[in-house]
């Protein structure tokens, strides 16, 4: 059975606390729902393609902008695989945005703050994005470089990106996701009710829908099925409740699982190491802040 997996595709190298990507295609597939451990700072330049965060859709336009925090599920939907598909973005993580703050400017603070508002899409002009992509294209340019100098300068390219979303977020009115479909409203009672018992009777009685009709639009909607998207929310949440210092065995009850074995088997198969692992790996490596 698949699961929901971070997705990391070499854009943050091991080690790294930063990566940038330029893409363009002339087919795609449909990708599943899928989460980073880091934010990502995603420019749509062009296509035509639905963007789902959870259970927002939002119909992309290009130089829309759009920000998906840690942990968030995620899908580009798009809607005529031959229709050339050009995106450009970056990845940062947690951590990264906090060393990037001073005192006059909390990035992370004014990133989290935009993130719990749910305002993931911003849309700019040619003056914002164009400075953006060339920055993008510098840093991809020179991502293989070694000398001191070259890894000075991405620094600062990394450091300038996170300063103009900072600039964007605080500056531009986000952009409205469409009014919700039946399945998002689905998804968001899922994400309200995570951590109690969720069936497929209980969900299709919820929304009066039979239970193939919630499968087969579930399907539609995120590609996985409802019951991956239950497992992996609890998973993601169990995670949460680890970073916060639960330890693991009480994060698996506070975040749904019936029994450990359920809840270890699910973890492993969508971190690829054991939840003690996670929970000591995590309290080990993570600078106070």
């Amino acid at each position: 059975m698949d699961a929901i997996t971070w997705i990391e595709a070499n854009d943050i190298q091991d080690g790294d606390d930063f990566g940038a990507v330029h893409r363009y295609s002339n087919d795609w597939y449909m990708p599943k729902f899928h989460v980073h451990p880091h934010y990502e700072f995603y420019l749509f330049l062009t296509g035509k393609v639905q963007i789902v965060i959870e259970d927002e859709i939002f119909d992309a336009r290009p130089m829309d902008l759009f920000i998906f925090p840690p942990g968030t599920l995620h899908r580009a939907n798009v809607l005529d695989a031959h229709t050339p598909y050009e995106r450009a973005y970056f990845y940062v993580t947690r951590q990264a945005l906090h060393n990037f703050s001073n005192d006059q400017v909390q990035i992370l603070d004014i990133l989290e703050d935009a993130m719990r508002r749910k305002d993931y899409c911003y849309h700019i002009g040619e003056e914002t994005s164009d400075p953006i992509v060339r920055l993008i294209d510098a840093y991809v340019q020179d991502e293989n470089q070694n000398d001191p100098i070259d890894r000075e300068l991405q620094h600062l390219r990394m450091n300038s990106l996170a300063l103009m979303i900072c600039r964007i977020v605080q500056r531009r009115d986000p952009v409205s996701a469409k009014p919700p479909e039946r399945i998002s409203e689905v998804i968001r009672y899922i994400n309200t009710h995570i951590t109690e018992p969720l069936s497929l009777d209980d969900l299709s009685a919820q929304f009066f829908i039979s239970k193939y009709t919630l499968l087969h639009e579930f399907k539609s909607y995120a590609n996985i099925s409802v019951y991956q998207y239950i497992l992996s929310k609890r998973v993601l949440y169990a995670q949460l409740l680890m970073q916060r210092g639960i330890s693991p065995g009480p994060a698996s009850k506070q975040s749904g699982f019936n029994d450990y074995a359920g809840f270890y088997r699910a973890f492993m198969n969508q971190n690829s190491l054991s939840p003690q692992a996670y929970f000591e790996q995590f309290h080990h490596t993570q600078p106070a802040k």
